[in-house]
């Protein structure tokens, strides 16, 4: 007989059916006979409804389902369970595969979630393999999930979006999505007597007839918007260069009438590490782009407009990517002056037509003899015809006369460099010069301090990094174990205690423990504590107020636990908008250049918000590669031609395309910088070993870049430096503490070089790092070892000003769901208790900003109470 616990109600599988009442006799576990299932049993919770349903099978146990009638629950207001579990004495069960709950027709706001769950829980020891855990199941649930996926309400506008900013439109309007979306659900898309699309759900080639021929992408009246279009992709137009002039893998004879070979396939080395883009080589499982990413400059910021591509518009990028293209035109596929073809370059790098160094050229023929008619074809073939009159005509008078037969070379060159070619927008000059603001500012007025802000992509584990160890008043670490996944069979994924350097909090007042322990990877962080020179704030994450698990959701407008939406968020510190499209770094860097105090803001690794001011008062970021600085355009066809490109690129009107302005307004700060700091930089010495013998580390490269930088700092005449650098690889779904075991030790030989350097350089102290990450993670492990997204987690900040040795913020005294601050989640995903804001505020005073500046830099701020937030004095020494 089967008895069920309290509150469950026990059904049995009769001959026919499955009925009430628990009654037929189990059969021992050994037997492993399909006549057992006859009378298997399992109990199932009434809590929530008032009926019994009754199941019945529609095929074999190993084939099919056993289906249950539908079954009206009344469910109460809240949170409702339904649960079924099996008896205590069986170890077979039913499996439960898929529970569906349908709310009736009637007007109400209720929800549910049904999520596909086939895999039976319970353990298989049935002799034919076909009892509960089999292959059959797992197949049922991935078909499912897929299913799910593919018929979610989000997919269809989700798609659309994403694939019409690939053909060029970056922020499409919303009647363009819908056709899309409609279009992708029915299955069809009609334009006069055509019909594409099979006229089924997730049609892509409804959809992609919707995207191109819809009105919004052919009617030419739409160019006249300066909103519509998109910055282009860098190696598209790479594509449509080798695509329109006719590229051909058969160079031409060398003079003694020999080659090694008659045709050579096309060979672009590293693409992907010159212009930011390669074919088959996505930096991350998030492609090149973010898909709302708003640029840096023009005026596509101030309107919180999306240009994706423009992500690509950093110096290395842009300069790699001209140079590569001025060097196709003059030499072929080759690696003179920053070709592409890098490894192939024969002979001497001859601008002559000949493309003897090459193993390819571009092909096409034109009339050398008419300037005009060369001018034309190109324009049509580079920019689809957008190419302005004023542009025009500017490059045709350059390249008139040309010797060699070389104008068509010349004015492609040209063509490449115009904003028409670097977008889909036409253009309309202003005819005024364009302002830059040279790398070389007014003499110092201030005493140099630098920000190094350091972003540890992908949410670390920093309940791993910063771990409780002795808790004398409480049994907190054998907690944080237990929750990490400790067992019989396991040790789970936190730390063992030989595994940690203890360090005492110093601060008994606010934290569980007088002692926690830092990663035995991160030794640099025990030395740095251990002389007050670093400290930790625990607790912490994104924030726009108090929240708790009553109401966090509500007053928490951000895409919690996404990697973009809270990296986006953690780079701003500003989820209400109040500056829009700005940053932390950016929003410091406004201020003081307001007060009179020259700054200048550099990213290291790529475009980034946390450095975009405040228009129009915010310096430009300087956006810089670890591969070193090209030279731009050496050995150029015209004497003046680097001023024709920025008088090409010179400002334009308000009605002229948006985006062809952010190429412009990028472009010509590149030309008027890059060289300025290509010598600077070049001239500068550095002590400390930052590597390993032939090690790969690119943080190291990144901060010993900041240290060569921080040297010109006189040079450059600024007062004030902030310095975006990021580590990534962090998002450690798998195998956690073997991740971070190998992501860690790295980052600590870098932080040590760094430090070193400093100190040697005599500006320890006068900079502050402080490191960021967009979430903590779950502490809960998942099957694979590894934890997932979750949202508070722990950071820390170092340098010769730090008030350190001390543990700040609020460390979790309770880890498991129900606490009694009511800050756990399931799964051990931690709300926040301080905001970013509180560690921000003292570095943004420290660093110059006085009250009312702090309301500009920190926007959020004042949501919070003063215990909350940390003053300079709490932070800083002196």
């Amino acid at each position: 007989k089967v008895k069920c616990g309290t509150g469950l109600v026990c059904l049995v599988k009769t001959a026919t059916n499955f009925v009430p009442g628990c009654n037929g006799t189990l059969v021992s576990s050994g037997t492993g006979s399909g006549l057992a299932r006859e009378n298997w049993g399992y109990c199932a919770s009434v809590e929530d409804f008032v009926d019994v349903f009754t199941p019945y099978s529609t095929g074999s146990d190993t084939a099919s389902w056993h289906l249950s009638d539908k079954v009206l629950v009344n469910l109460v207001a809240g949170s409702n369970l339904i649960k079924l579990s099996m008896p205590g004495t069986n170890r077979y069960s039913a499996g439960i595969d898929y529970l569906r709950v349908e709310g009736l027709p009637l007007a109400s706001s209720a929800s549910f979630r049904n999520p596909p769950h086939f895999v039976n829980m319970a353990i298989d020891i049935d002799s034919d393999e076909l009892g509960e855990v089999n292959l059959r199941d797992v197949e049922h649930e991935t078909e499912a999930v897929l299913d799910y996926y593919f018929r979610h309400n989000n997919l269809a506008p989700f798609l659309c979006v994403r694939m019409m900013q690939r053909f060029g439109f970056s922020n499409p309007s919303k009647r363009f999505v819908k056709n899309c979306v409609d279009s992708f659900r029915s299955g069809s898309y009609s334009l006069g007597n055509h019909i594409f699309g099979n006229a089924e759900y997730g049609s892509l080639e409804a959809m992609v007839a919707a995207i191109v021929l819809d009105r919004e992408a052919t009617d030419p009246s739409a160019r006249v918007d300066p909103s519509a279009g998109s910055v282009r992709e860098p190696v598209l137009k790479v594509m449509n260069v080798l695509r329109s002039l006719e590229y051909k893998g058969t160079p031409p004879a060398l003079e003694d009438g020999s080659l090694l070979q008659s045709t050579y396939s096309t060979r672009m080395r590293n693409l992907q590490a010159k212009i930011g883009q390669g074919p088959h080589d996505f930096p991350s499982v998030f492609s090149w782009f973010e898909a709302s990413y708003v640029a840096d400059a023009g005026p596509t910021t101030a309107a919180r407009l999306a240009s994706p591509e423009a992500v690509m518009l950093t110096m290395p990028n842009v300069i790699n990517l001209l140079n590569g293209l001025l060097s196709l035109v003059k030499y072929g596929m080759s690696g003179c002056n920053g070709g592409f073809a890098e490894a192939y370059t024969y002979g001497a790098c001859v601008d002559d037509g000949s493309y003897s160094s090459s193993i390819g050229y571009l092909g096409i023929s034109l009339d050398e003899a008419n300037t005009t008619a060369i001018a034309q074809d190109l324009s049509l073939m580079l920019t689809g015809g957008r190419l302005s009159d004023e542009n025009r005509i500017m490059i045709e008078q350059a390249c008139e006369n040309q010797p060699n037969n070389s104008t068509s070379r010349c004015i492609m060159q040209l063509m490449m460099m115009t904003p028409e070619f670097h977008s889909t927008n036409s253009v309309t000059r202003s005819g005024e010069a364009r302002s830059i603001s040279d790398v070389n500012n007014a003499a110092v007025s201030e005493p140099y301090k630098a920000i190094v802000y350091l972003y540890i992509d992908g949410g670390i584990d920093s309940f791993n990094l910063l771990a409780p160890h002795t808790c004398p008043d409480t049994d907190l670490y054998n907690e944080y174990r237990t929750v990490r996944g400790l067992s019989g069979e396991s040790q789970g994924i936190g730390m063992e205690l030989n595994n940690l350097y203890s360090i005492p909090a110093n601060n008994v007042t606010y934290q569980p423990c007088t002692h926690f322990g830092i990663h035995e990877d991160m030794s640099l962080l025990k030395q740095l504590y251990d002389v007050e020179d670093l400290l930790f704030v625990s607790n912490a994450g994104l924030l726009a107020r108090p929240v708790d698990i009553d109401n966090y959701k509500g007053e928490t407008p951000v895409s919690l636990f996404s990697h973009n939406g809270m990296r986006d968020e953690t780079k701003r510190v500003d989820v209400f908008d109040m500056f829009v499209g700005t940053g932390v770094g950016g929003r410091i860097a406004t201020v003081l250049n307001r007060r009179g105090i020259s700054t200048n803001i550099f990213s290291i690794f790529g475009s980034q918000a946390y450095l975009t001011g405040i228009a129009p008062d915010g310096p430009a970021p300087y956006i810089l590669s670890t591969q070193g600085l090209s030279t731009f355009n050496v050995d150029p066809t015209l004497s003046s031609m680097n001023d024709i490109i920025k008088d090409l690129n010179n400002a334009s009107t308000s009605d002229s395309g948006w985006f062809g302005e952010t190429w412009s307004t990028k472009l010509s700060e590149i030309i008027v910088n890059q060289g300025t700091l290509q010598t600077l930089v070049e001239n500068v010495t550095v002590n400390s070993p930052f590597k390993l013998e032939d090690e790969i580390n690119e943080i190291a490269d990144q901060l010993e870049l900041v240290t060569r930088l921080m040297q010109t700092a006189n040079e450059r005449g600024v007062g004030r430096d902030i310095f975006y650098v990021e580590d990534s690889g962090y998002d450690t779904h798998l195998d956690v503490k073997y991740r971070l075991s190998l992501k860690l030790p790295p980052l600590n030989r870098a932080l040590d070089a760094f430090c070193s350097e400093l100190k040697t350089i005599g500006l320890w102290n006068q900079t502050v790092l402080i490191q960021f990450s967009e979430f903590g993670r779950t502490l809960a492990p998942n099957s694979g070892g590894g934890s997932d997204h979750a949202w508070a987690g722990n950071h820390f900040m170092l340098g010769g000003s730090v008030k350190g040795g001390k543990i700040l913020g609020a460390y979790p005294s309770e880890l498991r769901e129900g606490d009694t601050e009511g800050r756990i989640l399931s799964r051990g995903r931690i709300i926040p208790k301080f905001p970013w804001d509180a560690m921000l505020q003292g570095v943004a005073e420290w660093f110059g900003m006085n009250t009312t500046d702090l309301d500009t830099v920190l926007p959020m701020r004042n949501n919070f109470p003063a215990e909350l937030l940390y003053n300079s004095t709490d932070l800083f020494i002196g």
